[in-house]
C-alpha cells in the first residue's frame, strides 16, 4: 500500500501541492478574510514564474557576461545561428535573445546556470534579484488589480479581475516572444550553489535532483512563513476589520477605517504571496510557457479549495488543498485500470440505456410528487439528493449508451477530463450540502461579561 501511494504521489507532487497551498493561502486573504473576489491569481503566479524566467535570466546573463567576459563569443562562435541572427551584439542578445529566444534561450540557459552555481556570490544576488523582482511586480499588478476593487464589488469585480489576468497572461505574455518566449517559453537558471546542492545531497532519496530537493526544502519553508503570516493577520485586530470590511464595508468606513487603502495593502500583499509561489513553481517545471498558467489550474483550482476547506480559516484551506489535490490525482491515476476493468459492466449498462433511463425518469417524478407532498425538511432533502443522484446517473447512462468504446479508446482524454469533472461536482455539493466548508470560519472573540467589568472599573479610577 506504501509502495502504490509513493508511486502516486512523487516528490515532484508534494512541492506542487505546496506551492498551491501558498496560493491558495494568499488567495483566502484576499477572497476570505478582506471579501474581494479574486479570479485573477493565475496571473499573480505568472508574474513570479516570469520573474524568474524573463527577469532572472537576464540578469544572469549580466552576471556571466562579468566573470566571463568572452561568453558571448564562445556562445556565438559554437552556434553559426546565433552569430548570424545577433552578430555578437550583446544588447540583441539581453534584450530578445536570451529569454525570448528558444534558438538563444535553451543553449545559454545551461551554461549560465554551470558557471553561476559555482559562485555562491553570483548565486546569491540571482536569487535576491529575482525573489525582489517577484516582490516588487507582484505588488505593483494587486495594486493595478486593487483599483478595480476600489469601485467594483463582487460579480463585477470577479470578471473585471477575471480578464485583466487573461488579458496580461494569454494574450500580452503569451503572444510577445521576448519578454518570455511566448507560445515556445523559455528555460530558467535556477539560483542554487553548488554548496547548497551539495548540503542536501546526503538526504535526497536516490533518483531525485538536487534541485528539485532544494525547491521543495525552500518551498516548506515558504509555507510555514506564509501560514503563520496569514494566522497572526488573522488573528490580529486588523483580521477583524478584513472581516468587517467583508461583511459591511460601509460600516468601517463611518468609523474612520480607509477601505479603498485597506483594500490596496491586501491586494498588494496576496499579490506578493503568490508571486513568489510562482518563482518557485518555475525552478523545478521549466520551460516557462506562459499559457500553462491558465485560469482553471491557478484560478478555478484555488477557489474550489477554499470553498471546499472553509473561507476565512487558515487550517481549511489548508486540508480542502490537500483533500482535492489528493483526490484528482488518485482519479487520473486509477481511470485507465478502472475503466479497463468496468468495461463489461458498462458494456451491459449502454445495451440497456433505454430501460434505465425511463425507469430514472420514472422514479423522478414520483421523487418530484413525494417531495412536494412531504412534511418534514428531512424528507425533502432525501428527495434532493436523490433525484440529483438520478438526474446524474441519467446523464452517465446516456453518454455511455452513445460513445462507450470511444471513451475506451480515447482514455487518455478521459483521465484527463475526470479530474475536472470531480472538481466541477466537489464544488456544487459543497455549496449545496455545507457552504460553511468543512471547517467553518471560527468566531470573533468578544470579551466577557468579567473583563468588561475590569476594564470598566479601571477607567473609574
Amino acid at each position: 500500500m506504501i509502495e502504490e501511494l509513493l508511486r502516486i504521489f512523487t516528490l515532484a507532487d508534494l512541492l506542487d501541492v505546496t506551492v498551491i497551498l501558498i496560493v491558495v493561502l494568499a488567495l483566502n486573504l484576499m477572497a476570505g478574510y478582506a471579501g474581494i473576489p479574486n479570479f485573477g491569481m493565475a496571473l499573480f503566479v505568472f508574474i513570479g514564474a516570469f520573474s524568474l524566467a524573463g527577469i532572472g535570466t537576464r540578469v544572469a546573463l549580466l552576471l556571466t557576461s562579468i566573470v566571463d567576459p568572452g561568453f558571448i563569443d564562445r556562445l556565438s562562435r559554437a552556434h553559426l545561428l546565433i552569430a548570424k541572427t545577433y552578430n555578437g551584439s550583446f544588447k540583441d542578445i539581453l534584450l530578445y535573445g536570451v529569454a525570448g529566444d528558444p534558438m538563444v534561450n535553451r543553449v545559454a540557459a545551461p551554461e549560465m546556470e554551470e558557471i553561476i552555481s559555482q559562485d555562491l556570490i553570483l548565486s546569491m544576488i540571482l536569487l535576491v534579484t529575482v525573489l525582489g523582482a517577484a516582490i516588487i511586480l507582484g505588488a505593483l499588478m494587486g495594486i493595478i488589480a486593487s483599483f478595480a476593487a476600489v469601485r467594483l464589488k463582487e460579480d463585477y469585480l470577479a470578471i473585471v479581475l477575471l480578464a485583466f489576468s487573461e488579458m496580461m497572461v494569454m494574450v500580452i505574455f503569451a503572444q510577445t516572444d521576448f519578454l518570455v518566449g511566448g507560445p515556445n517559453g523559455a528555460y530558467v537558471v535556477k539560483p542554487w550553489p553548488t554548496v547548497l546542492e551539495g548540503a542536501v545531497k546526503p538526504i535526497t532519496p536516490p533518483g531525485i535532483s538536487s534541485d528539485l530537493m532544494i525547491a521543495l526544502i525552500v518551498s516548506l519553508l515558504v509555507l510555514l512563513l506564509t501560514f503563520v503570516y496569514a494566522e497572526r493577520i488573522a488573528n490580529s485586530p486588523m483580521g477583524r476589520v478584513l472581516r468587517a470590511m467583508r461583511d459591511d464595508d460601509l460600516v468601517i468606513a463611518t468609523f474612520g477605517r480607509d477601505v479603498p487603502l485597506t483594500r490596496l495593502k491586501v491586494m498588494a500583499v496576496g499579490a506578493m504571496i503568490a508571486s513568489i509561489a510562482g518563482v518557485l513553481y518555475a525552478t523545478i517545471r521549466t520551460p516557462v510557457v506562459a499559457s500553462t498558467y491558465d485560469r482553471f489550474t491557478w484560478t478555478f483550482v484555488p477557489w474550489a479549495m477554499m470553498i471546499l476547506g472553509g473561507m476565512a480559516n487558515n487550517w481549511g484551506v489548508v486540508l480542502g488543498a490537500i483533500t482535492i489535490y489528493v483526490g484528482q490525482r488518485l482519479i487520473y491515476y486509477y481511470t485507465p485500470s478502472v475503466f479497463q476493468a468496468m468495461v463489461p459492466i458498462l458494456d451491459v449498462i449502454s445495451r440497456l440505456a433505454v430501460p434505465l433511463i425511463l425507469s430514472s425518469t420514472a422514479l423522478i417524478i414520483i421523487l418530484l410528487a413525494l417531495r412536494w407532498r412531504a412534511k418534514t425538511g428531512l424528507v425533502r432533502r432525501l428527495a434532493t439528493y436523490t433525484i440529483i443522484g438520478l438526474t446524474g446517473f441519467m446523464g452517465s447512462t446516456l453518454i455511455l449508451a452513445v460513445s462507450i468504446h470511444h471513451i475506451i479508446s480515447n482514455i487518455v482524454y478521459v483521465q484527463a477530463l475526470l479530474p475536472k469533472i470531480f472538481l466541477g461536482m466537489v464544488i456544487i455539493l459543497v455549496l449545496y450540502l455545507r457552504p460553511q466548508g468543512i471547517i467553518p470560519e471560527k468566531p470573533a472573540r468578544t470579551l466577557s461579561r468579567r473583563e468588561l467589568k475590569e476594564i470598566l472599573a479601571g477607567r473609574s479610577r
